[in-house]
């Protein structure tokens, strides 16, 4: 039986992209959301810019994964001349006005003496660019010509990926800027974002499965590409469920005990966890390439 496993594995740099920068960038609006806010003490909103690291060098990490996909770094001064017309250019165009303006307000945010009002502004214009880039990967991979992908739950998978992932990946930097509503009711709200997301995103990729052996070429069926794709998903679920448990965990303990800690080390071993499971899916989205004709 033929497989996508060699297709995956030569994609694996896409692969670790498309895991960390779509839940970077949403770890980065979801720690913003208490910039734009008017009571938060300055001490407090100096301690999450400080941290908006986390997300940001995640994102990082991702695009510089993706960077090598092009072999030579000279050849992204080409991708730029097909803004507009190619959706690998649009991409690579959104990141890099997200990475702009996200990098220059974080430089900013070390002034001596920032100025609130125009931080507020300039985060909110982050964010937007944020949620731009996203959507311009979930649906750079919308291509008639590869049949497996050419469907609704392509960039519905990577969106609610992005949205299972960004926020316990938000909790890691809101728990290490010691912001303690991270483990209070702003906690709660994150962790319920994602498991809300993981809900609809095991139904998705439920609803993807029973569509595989419908979607062929002349030569073969998307499911003989990934025959073990109820596993995958499988193994996703329960990864990224534990990681939220672990997460949830820490909001019990001190909501019962009322211990003080803020689990900054598990809340990094959840993050861990949730991604991991994306890992898995984002491997098995690249297993499933089918071109049209003859080919895989």
């Amino acid at each position: 039986m033929l497989s996508g496993m060699g297709t995956a594995l030569g994609e694996i740099t896409l692969v670790l992209f498309t895991t960390l920068a779509p839940s970077g960038v949403v770890a980065f609006i979801l720690m913003g959301l208490p910039l734009l806010r008017t009571d938060v003490p300055v001490d407090a909103r100096r301690r999450i810019n400080q941290f908006l690291s986390i997300p940001l060098v995640t994102t990082m990490v991702g695009l510089v994964a993706s960077a090598t996909h092009l072999g030579n770094p000279a050849n992204a001064l080409y991708v730029f001349l097909g803004v507009g017309r190619s959706p690998l250019s649009t991409e690579v165009f959104c990141a890099v006005v997200f990475l702009a303006l996200a990098g220059v307000y974080w430089l900013y945010s070390f002034a001596e003496q920032p100025r609130v009002g125009l931080q507020r502004p300039w985060m909110a214009l982050a964010m937007a660019a944020g949620i731009v880039f996203v959507t311009s990967v979930a649906f750079a991979y919308s291509a008639e010509t590869i049949v497996s992908w050419y469907t609704v739950y392509v960039p519905l998978n990577l969106w609610l990926n992005a949205l299972v992932g960004g926020p316990v990946l938000a909790l890691v930097g809101l728990r290490a800027a010691r912001w303690e509503p991270a483990c209070g009711r702003f906690g709660r709200t994150l962790l319920a974002l994602s498991a809300a997301a993981l809900a609809a995103n095991l139904v998705s990729f439920g609803l993807q499965s029973a569509d595989l052996p419908r979607i062929a070429n002349a030569f073969l069926a998307a499911s003989d590409l990934v025959p073990y794709y109820g596993l995958m998903i499988a193994a996703f679920g329960v990864l990224a469920l534990a990681g939220i448990g672990l997460d949830a965990q820490v909001l019990l303990i001190r909501a019962r005990e009322g211990h003080r800690s803020l689990g900054v080390g598990r809340a990094i071993a959840a993050c861990a966890l949730v991604l991991a499971g994306i890992f898995v899916m984002r491997f098995a989205f690249y297993m499933m390439h089918l071109t049209v004709g003859l080919g895989v």
